[in-house]
């Protein structure tokens, strides 16, 4: 298995957080990695991700999706003994003004281990500024 996992602190509260990340049509405005999602947003439901870095479409599914605590989504490349990726975001409240985000995604399947070290760093930095552009836009709002 191969993963990278990244996480920031946002000065902002949970539920603002929650809420522009889960603002889904506003992506392409500000999302430098999922340039658009679409679909079914819920537990169970396929949703369609445009993944900018790597120029594909993909059709995870979602795996959990709770409310202010997160988001884990799961494709696959052909089958999940193939290549399958595990992406997440979870939220975690430092305090009543104060966000973490974990932010990442674990690969499994056969041909993840063939996965280059120079693919994986470019998704990673691309994780780094999806995190800062979403403090960004936070933390600069009215």
């Amino acid at each position: 298995m191969k993963a990278y996992h990244t996480k920031i602190k946002i000065r902002k509260p949970i539920n603002e957080v929650w809420r522009v990340l889960t603002d889904f049509k506003s992506y392409p405005n500000w999302n430098p990695l999922v340039g658009k999602l679409t679909g079914e947003v819920k537990e169970g439901g396929t949703i369609k991700t445009h993944i900018i870095p790597l120029g594909k479409a993909y059709y995870p599914k979602i795996l959990s999706f709770k409310k202010e605590e997160e988001i884990i989504w799961q494709g696959a490349q052909g089958a999940k003994f193939l290549l399958s990726g595990k992406h997440y975001y979870k939220l975690q409240p430092l305090d009543n003004k104060n966000t973490e985000l974990f932010h990442g995604e674990y690969f499994t399947g056969i041909l993840s281990y063939f996965l280059p070290k120079s693919l994986l760093q470019k998704m990673e930095n691309t994780f780094v500024e999806h995190n800062e552009a979403l403090k960004k836009r936070l933390e600069n709002e009215g």
